[in-house]
């Protein structure tokens, strides 16, 4: 088992995938004439592997031992092909039970204006998670939107400025506490521990975007089989995301009830034909035959479009505040299997008056395959996480080096 060796565990509805990554740690030289460098990482995929998810629905455990047996049977077959094993994992939360909210947190530095230090800054936003929200919810994420300095200056980084009273605003993103502990119990009775949780969106972003869009502002439209996830991605991290009761399982509900057939037969035809358009003439509308008659692609996309768009209108108006106070237009993606289908891009821009593109895996070689994007993006979470954690172990050297890597060391080390 080696200590380098990060596990990402994505639990969707439909499989359980996992991804199995080494650090490999190099120095970037920053403080290379003291004697020292600060460590990164390049990730090394090792493995990767999937099994069917089963006793998992709607995001939430249904059965503990049938989901422990499918995380147990992806592990492993990731392992063998890693050939490494694994003790921890960072896994996944999602579903319309995960909440924001919004607080205001204030601490008072001195009565003269002093350097603000990591501790006021962590203080602070303390004081703005002490909003009060039901004992049944827990706090995921702790996102800080903006700073004030004596409630003059708004600022991204407090950092090391000056001042005498700094607040904060907050986003508190929560998940329902019983979803966190049976996600939890399920991985440890197939034999492994819960590293850490992050939402669903933040793990695909990772694995989607650059880090140059993050900072830029990224929104991440996830439409899975079950709910899709909104997600928004600016300075770097995630700034709040949004669960809408809407999947490809909707579309395919839509397709049995409407031409009376077998789930599995909708399926089937939704996957092969799916299309949501209002442009037919870009489409085949030859006669497709099933086993309850004939229907046309023109047909499909008529009972499909107009569930389609009337989600994306509602996720339009999430995201709206988002896109007006951008001065540059943030980079739109999308991901999920539904995603895939005919005119589902296009659909979304006629909505959003704005260009999206199909999300593709940034930055590895080994892995292309966008099922693996959850995973890849949790891994990716987990080796931040270790890189930080070395790094607050740099043996500090004296003089001027001894400065730079305390103020490095004062830095925020996680990355939601």
């Amino acid at each position: 088992m080696h200590r380098d060796i990060v596990c990402g565990l994505d639990i969707g509805a439909s499989n359980v995938r996992t991804l199995i990554a080494r650090s490999e740690r190099v120095s970037t030289g920053k403080i290379k004439d003291r004697g020292i460098g600060l460590l990164s990482a390049k990730e090394n995929v090792l493995g990767f592997a999937e099994s069917p998810t089963k006793g998992f629905s709607k995001s939430v455990v249904s059965n503990l031992g049938s989901l422990s047996d499918s995380i147990e049977a992806s592990i492993l077959k990731a392992e063998d092909m890693a050939k490494a094993r694994v003790r921890k994992v960072i896994t996944n939360v999602s579903g319309v039970h995960i909440r924001t909210f919004q607080s205001r947190g204030s601490v008072h530095i001195s009565d003269r204006p002093s350097e603000i230090r990591r501790e006021d800054i962590k203080r602070c936003i303390e004081s703005a998670k002490l909003i009060a929200m039901s004992l049944d919810r827990e706090a995921i994420h702790l996102v800080p939107v903006r700073f004030f300095i004596d409630d003059k200056m708004e600022i991204n980084d407090p950092l090391g400025l000056f001042g005498s009273k700094l607040d904060v605003d907050l986003n508190i993103i929560t998940s329902l506490v019983t979803v966190l502990q049976n996600i939890t119990k399920a991985v440890n009775l197939a034999g492994y521990e819960v590293d850490d949780m992050v939402v669903s969106g933040a793990g695909t972003g990772l694995a989607i975007f650059s880090k140059e869009e993050m900072d830029n502002g990224a929104v991440l439209i996830d439409a899975g089989k079950e709910i899709t996830e909104l997600s928004l991605f600016l300075d770097g991290r995630l700034l709040d995301c949004f669960n809408f009761p809407f999947g490809g399982d909707d579309l395919t509900q839509i397709l049995q009830d409407s031409l009376k057939i077998m789930f599995d037969e909708a399926e089937d035809l939704k996957v092969k034909y799916g299309v949501v358009t209002k442009d037919i003439s870009r489409i085949d509308d030859s006669e497709i035959r099933y086993k309850g008659g004939v229907i046309t692609r023109s047909r499909i996309s008529n009972l499909l479009l107009p569930k389609v768009e009337a989600v994306m209108e509602e996720i339009h108006k999430r995201l709206e505040p988002f896109l007006k106070n951008r001065k540059n237009l943030p980079v739109i993606r999308v991901a999920g299997n539904a995603a895939r289908m005919d005119g589902f891009i296009e659909t979304i821009e006629d909505i959003f008056k704005v260009p999206v593109n199909m999300g593709r895996i940034e930055d590895t070689d080994r892995l292309k395959d966008m099922n693996f994007a959850a995973s890849l993006g949790l891994m990716r979470y987990g080796m931040k996480k270790l890189i930080a954690a070395k790094n607050l172990n740099i043996q500090e050297p004296a003089g001027l080096a001894k400065g730079i890597v305390a103020k490095i060391k004062s830095i925020v080390s996680e990355y939601f």
